[in-house]
């Protein structure tokens, strides 16, 4: 079974003059965010034969709180903006779980296209900062196996 995680990285600085987008860093409260996740991941016995991540400052520290679950992180250039189903399905290791810690509003937008075949649907998703959607691939889609809010993750630990 070949299976996808959608992850928003967790809540970083806000945007202000002077701080380059990709130089954003992960708040403590995000810090923490990315923490419950894992471990939620952790305790779902979650583990990734690839991790990908955007090579955005906070796309890549979410990543690193996830690495322990992963045989291999790689960075890929793509997934900072832009990217669509078609980056994702060049990204999958066949029959493995790969993880893909991205942004808004693509982690949507293939979410909407994949489960609905509609990217315009991306607006009912609602993809929190260290949300993650886990994705069974299927031949043209994907069927949802289960979706991991921060309020779920809070509950859960």
């Amino acid at each position: 079974m070949t299976e996808v995680h959608l992850i928003r990285h967790a809540r970083a600085q806000p945007r202000r003059e002077g701080l380059p987008d990709g130089e954003r860093a992960l708040t403590a409260a995000g810090e923490a965010q990315a923490e419950r996740l894992r471990a939620a991941l952790e305790r779902l016995e979650v583990r990734y034969a690839l991790l990908w991540t955007s090579p955005l400052l906070r796309a890549r520290q979410t990543a690193d709180h996830l690495a322990p679950l992963a045989e291999v992180v790689a960075e890929e250039p793509a997934l900072a903006g832009g990217w669509g189903p078609e980056l994702l399905e060049r990204l999958l290791v066949r029959g493995k779980t790969v993880a893909v810690v991205a942004h808004e509003p693509e982690l949507s937008r293939v979410a909407a296209e994949l489960l609905a075949g509609d990217p315009e649907r991306a607006a009912t998703f609602a993809f929190k900062k260290s949300g993650l959607l886990a994705l069974r691939m299927r031949t043209g889609g994907a069927e949802l196996r289960y979706l991991l809010t921060p309020g779920v993750l809070r509950r859960l630990l």
